[in-house]
């Protein structure tokens, strides 16, 4: 979450999020923070070698997988674990982090599965051109 704080070596107000510890000089966008697990298939953009079924079936497992763990103290480092293992998008190196999503900055239909997501919750799997997702809202 952003939050307005004042310099007070410079007097000049700047933005602080207290998740991500970045510091911006003007009012950032509003979005929720989003980590994903992407599954690809041979019909999806950049394509791999796995049926539609076998992606969705992949997804399937490790959403139900996740659904299991989401009350344990340590979720979101188990989701960024399976994320960096599993995951067919680059952002699988940051353990499927996404940073802030904002409204109209990704596909209609990931960003409306993010936005209809509540803070701590999964969803999945969600279809795209990409693959298949799994989704967690931090």
């Amino acid at each position: 979450m952003w939050v307005r704080c004042k310099d007070t070596s410079t007097n000049k107000y700047f933005y602080y999020n207290e998740e991500t510890k970045e510091r911006s000089e003007t009012k950032p966008k509003e979005g929720l923070r989003i980590y994903h697990i992407l599954i690809k298939h041979r019909g999806s953009r950049k394509p791999v070698d796995r049926s539609e079924n076998e992606a969705l079936e992949k997804a399937l497992e490790i959403y139900e997988d996740c659904k299991k763990k989401l009350d344990q103290k340590n979720f979101r480092e188990y989701f960024k674990e399976r994320a960096l293992n599993e995951s067919e998008c680059s952002s699988s190196k940051r353990g499927g982090d996404l940073g802030f999503v904002v409204k109209n900055e990704m596909v209609k239909e990931f960003e409306k599965a993010c936005f209809l997501l509540k803070r701590g919750s999964i969803v999945g799997p969600v279809k795209t051109e990409s693959g298949y997702h799994i989704i967690y809202r931090r």
